[in-house]
């Protein structure tokens, strides 16, 4: 088997699909749906208290958001990418050691057990040479073409945690191996109460996952002139799958199932690491453009949404593909046109469900990103691991985590937890 994965190492990372690809759905009415998209609303109250500061060291600010069981850590982080990934090391040591071997074991685990996330190829693989070995492997492939800035910040975090490099590049290679259900939506002009870009991400992927002990909203400060990128995600990943900046480019990614063969590659930049280049641009061209120009690898769906000209483009990329979609060119059967919103549902594409379509036609007009969250996300039943909306002309934000597997109270997947609203303009503005 060992020999079969060295020979087929090209064939291992084509095949590997985008993990916690996005997932976002909006909000549902009771009336005049088909019944099989009605479901309950989220009517937990918001919790809208400011973060609370917890620790800080050079270079790092720790907060804590939310209360309860939902609580996620708001790490603020300034200077080079080595000074910001020393920083969280520091600050969460004890975390980051315990990531990359709890993260193993796990995918072990769900190898053993042939868990449907897994392709069959991959457990085979999983089985004979262990996890470590195929992440080691695909972050071999990539690292070339990886930024030197990204590569700086792990190494800045293993340096701060005490722990190997490559257990930190390995776990943020978990994204390249895996796949997801998703959603992405982004609603704007007529179809909005402020005539502004509300966004869903909402991430289906497996909540059991151990990296949901460990949400995250990491506020980048870089020491260069840029964009301050909200990044939401877990502790230790430094590339992005939902983002918004403040310049306000906001991100989100959905995998991309029953693509055309051979368009993926082994070897180019982590699809994590092209959307947080794309997420750092100053406007819609440059982040297109950013993601066109890119040594792209695996086939996955992107969702970028621009406040400065309030458009929002749908993608789908690949080593040997992109295109770019609006709400008006995304023609597909069984995908009704509805005016100024793009959206993909989190079934495979072209999706022939009902029910995100119908939520959306029941809201348009007055959807935000509060309704996103609380009333479109539960009932259509997206978003298990993290659930986030954001209002890109205000900045606020309002995310929902799974419940912690170390927690037994409550529901499971984040969209039926209690949300959080975050003032990001407050937490882009915070001084070192």
């Amino acid at each position: 088997m060992r020999n079969f994965v060295r020979r087929n190492s090209l064939h291992m990372r084509t095949s590997l699909i985008a993990l916690f690809a996005c997932a976002a759905f909006l909000v549902a009415a009771v009336t005049a749906l088909d019944p099989s998209c009605v479901a309950p609303n989220n009517t937990i109250p918001v919790w809208t208290a400011a973060p609370v500061f917890v620790s800080s060291v050079p270079n790092g600010k720790l907060y804590q958001a939310g209360t309860g069981n939902d609580t996620f850590n708001v790490l603020h982080l300034y200077g080079t990418p080595y000074q910001q990934g020393y920083a969280q090391g520091q600050l969460l040591s004890s975390t980051i050691k315990g990531l990359t071997n709890d993260l193993v074991a796990f995918i072990e685990q769900e190898a053993e057990q042939a868990a449907s996330w897994l392709p069959v190829w991959l457990i085979d693989a999983v089985v004979a040479n262990g996890a470590p070995f195929l992440l080691e492997l695909t972050f071999n492939a990539t690292k070339p073409f990886a930024p030197q800035r990204y590569l700086e910040e792990m190494q800045g975090i293993a340096d701060g945690a005490g722990v190997d490099v490559k257990d930190v590049q390995n776990y943020n290679m978990f994204p390249e191996m895996t796949k997801a259900a998703c959603t992405i939506v982004g609603a704007t002009g007529s179809a909005t109460s402020n005539g502004k870009i509300s966004h869903l991400r909402g991430l289906d992927f497996t909540p059991t996952c151990p990296i949901a002990s460990f949400p995250q909203v990491t506020i980048y400060h870089d020491s260069t002139p840029g964009p301050v990128l909200a990044n939401v995600g877990w502790t230790g990943m430094v590339g992005v799958l939902t983002g918004l900046s403040n310049t306000s480019i906001g991100i989100g990614e959905k995998v991309w199932i029953n693509h055309p063969k051979d368009i993926e590659s082994t070897y180019g930049e982590p699809w994590m690491f092209i959307l947080r280049d794309a997420l750092a641009s100053a406007n819609m061209t440059q982040a297109l453009s950013r993601i066109q120009n890119a040594n792209r690898t695996c086939a996955i769906h992107v969702g970028v949404g621009d406040s400065t000209t309030n458009t929002f483009n749908g993608l789908t990329i690949a080593a040997k593909a992109y295109d770019v979609y609006n709400w008006q060119s995304l023609n597909w059967t069984g995908h009704p046109i509805i005016q100024d919103v793009f959206y993909w549902d989190k079934h495979v594409q072209p999706s022939h469900n009902p029910c995100l379509g119908e939520y959306l036609q029941e809201f348009w007009g007055n959807i935000d990103a509060e309704k996103l969250a609380l009333n479109i996300a539960a009932p259509f039943g997206t978003g298990d691991m993290h659930c986030v909306t954001f209002d890109y002309s205000t900045g606020i934000a309002f995310i929902a985590n799974a419940r912690k597997p170390s927690v037994t109270a409550g529901t499971l997947p984040a969209y039926y937890r209690q949300f959080t609203r975050l003032d990001l303009n407050a937490l882009w503005n915070l001084a070192q």
